[in-house]
């Protein structure tokens, strides 16, 4: 398999906990393009598959469907090398378990998908290369590129 190519870009954050500390400047993931459902059918029944468009989307719309419900049933439903799916929540404490109440404790619950023994963070790493994709503004200014003119790719 090719290496990939991960993008970031640059953000500066401030301490809150300590806010008279000079801001410091962090790498944040920074996909340049999201692939749609479709675009991963399309893209899986270009490579070489002996199955149709058709026939894969079918295939995984059910299996997103089971995956679905699974998950909401508290299984924890591991697809491969791809990663764990399972469901987490969020909640805030409570003085006593007995005072603990779904209705004023939960605060949400969410997706989470952790990479597995052959898929770790790793091998992510060994299977890429970094680059930064363009510089990052924040409030009203524009992006420049290297030479000081132009617009960036947002």
């Amino acid at each position: 398999m090719p290496k990939g190519i991960l993008k970031y870009r640059l953000y500066q954050r401030e301490n809150k906990e300590n806010p008279e500390e000079d801001a410091k400047w962090y790498a944040r993931s920074a996909p340049d393009r999201t692939m749609d459902f479709e675009d991963l059918v399309s893209h899986m029944s270009e490579h070489n598959s002996p199955y149709s468009r058709g026939v894969i989307h079918g295939v995984l719309t059910d299996m997103l469907d089971c995956v679905k419900e699974l998950v909401l049933d508290g299984k924890n439903v591991r697809l491969g090398d791809l990663g764990l799916f399972s469901v987490g929540i969020s909640s805030k404490g409570a003085l006593t378990s007995e005072m603990w109440k779904v209705a004023t404790h939960l605060r949400g619950v969410h997706l989470k998908v952790r990479n597995t023994k052959t898929w770790s963070n790793t091998e992510l790493r060994n299977s890429c290369t970094i680059e930064e994709l363009s510089k990052y503004t924040t409030g009203d200014e524009e992006a420049k590129d290297e030479t000081g003119g132009g617009e960036a790719d947002a």
